[in-house]
């Protein structure tokens, strides 16, 4: 029984592998060596590393300009420049003094929802009271 069960497995492996039957063992040799160097390699973009590709960016070196691209420290600032400075100080205070209102309001509201929180629902207090008088 154990022979009938082989060959059905015995036909399958045939079928899904090459078998050098009846051939010399250096033509077994050979064949294997050439299917083995005809197995594919996978794709270069799943190999984890290559050298084909470089794995980091350059470092940053600090860029040396010529004496001339770059203003001296000595030349007063323009007046344009001053008006920009002043523009953006005019506006960043305009913003402070907005997010200032905005908080005093928060902080009003918060204020008043625990007082809310804080004082008895006089409904509440009173439709007790009546049904305790109607108790008594």
């Amino acid at each position: 029984m154990s022979v009938q069960a082989e060959v059905p497995e015995q036909e399958e492996f045939d079928k899904l592998f090459t078998v050098f039957d009846g051939s010399s063992p250096e033509d077994v040799s050979h064949a294997r060596q050439l299917w083995s160097s005809l197995s594919l390699l996978p794709p270069l973009e799943s190999r984890l590393v290559s050298a084909d590709i470089r794995q980091r960016l350059p470092v940053s070196r600090p860029q040396r300009s010529s004496t001339g691209a770059r203003p001296s420290a000595s030349e007063p600032p323009s007046v344009h420049d001053a008006l920009q400075l002043q523009e953006e100080r005019r506006r960043y205070a305009a913003m402070a003094d907005q997010r200032k209102e905005i908080q005093a309001l928060m902080r009003r509201q918060r204020e008043q929802r625990i007082q809310k929180e804080l004082l008895p629902d006089f409904r509440a207090v009173e439709t007790f009271v009546s049904s305790l008088s109607r108790i008594r």
